[in-house]
């Protein structure tokens, strides 16, 4: 009956290391559009040690457990798997310092559930190290999957594109950002991504009102005049205000992430074409700029990145500061059709 009850046991532990063999084996060929669902998956797919892939490392690794496993060698499986779980306990430290991989943790999972599966006939004193090791093991593995959800969340746009290259969080009680989303309001539609933080209660009602009326064709620089204009009291459901605070909390989240303590809090992607100054590829610009009027004042709060001081919108030729010249359809982001004077990051 021993006999029976541990051979079950060695014979699940192989069952999980082929499948973790197998599933190495698979990520180190895999297209990466198949494999990269968040950002540590772009950042440790490339990562090699002596010029072979990490994946292939697992593969091996779980491929001589299976064979410890088959042979009945409980011992040496017992051991072998308890470096895996200490070097994987390294790898999830790492990631908790950079960035979750969800390839990563599914591999993760698989080596703590052979290490459960295989039993252990072992001193105490050392069952307690194991206890131990698996205990710091799962805390990390927990603030990876944390993470790793909090990035696959994402943001909450008011209006624009999630791949915008001109994300601008704003709240409707700050006035620097009313002056930021009238700058704004000339934009091309798909380069610019609004995204509404609430500084405080008044503001929830606000981006509500604000929502609804966006969703009825409303640009969000009139939406945001209305609200201030009149004060919004639309009516919410408890269900319907929970639901948008945790969209707004989410924004909120992704602000404080940049190390930015005010709105306007404006994030650029690539390198937008310039008015006039350097043209494509350095060519120097025409020897006189276009005629413009002098830039207006700029927000009274200060944006964060910009060195403590107010940022002023870029006057337009007709004297007005609510365009931004850069902002066209013309952006060259990376993700971007770049035209003949525009550069490309």
């Amino acid at each position: 009956m021993l006999a029976s009850n541990r051979s079950a046991a060695i014979w699940g532990g192989f069952l999980l290391a082929a499948l973790g063999a197998a599933f190495c084996a698979w990520a180190a060929v895999a297209p990466s559009e198949s494999l990269c669902i968040s950002t540590g998956c772009s950042l440790y797919r490339n990562l090699t040690v002596w010029g072979l892939p990490l994946w292939w490392y697992g593969a091996g690794a779980f491929s001589l457990l299976a064979l410890f496993c088959i042979f009945g060698k409980q011992g040496a499986a017992r051991g072998f798997v308890w470096l895996m779980l200490a070097a994987d306990t390294a790898l999830l430290a790492l990631m908790a310092l950079t960035a979750p991989c969800a390839a990563c943790l599914v591999v993760a999972a698989l080596i703590a559930g052979t290490f459960v599966a295989i039993p252990s006939e072992i001193r105490r004193d050392r069952q307690q190290r194991i206890s131990i090791l698996l205990l710091l093991w799962g805390g990390l593995f927990f603030a990876n999957g944390a993470a790793l959800a909090t990035e696959r969340m994402g943001a909450w746009n008011l209006q624009g594109p999630e791949s915008a290259p001109v994300t601008l969080y704003f709240s409707p009680s700050c006035p620097a950002c009313r002056q930021a989303i009238a700058a704004l309001a000339s934009a091309a539609p798909d380069t610019v991504a609004y995204r509404p933080v609430a500084e405080n209660d008044d503001d929830v009602p606000a981006i509500e009102q604000m929502r609804r009326a966006v969703e009825q064709g409303t640009p969000v620089a009139e939406a945001l005049r209305a609200v201030t204009e009149t004060p919004p009291s639309p009516a919410m459901s408890m269900l319907d205000q929970a639901r948008l605070r945790w969209k707004l909390l989410r924004n909120k989240a992704r602000v404080l992430s940049t190390g930015a303590d005010r709105l306007p809090v404006m994030l650029i992607s690539g390198m937008p074409r310039l008015p006039y100054g350097q043209g494509a590829e350095g060519a120097p610009a025409p020897s006189q700029p276009p005629k413009s009027a002098a830039p207006q004042a700029g927000p009274s709060t200060p944006v964060p990145g910009q060195g403590g001081k107010p940022t002023a919108p870029v006057a337009g030729t007709n004297g007005q500061d609510g365009v931004l010249p850069f902002l066209t359809n013309d952006f060259a982001g990376c993700g971007q059709t770049p035209t003949s004077n525009a550069t490309c990051n």
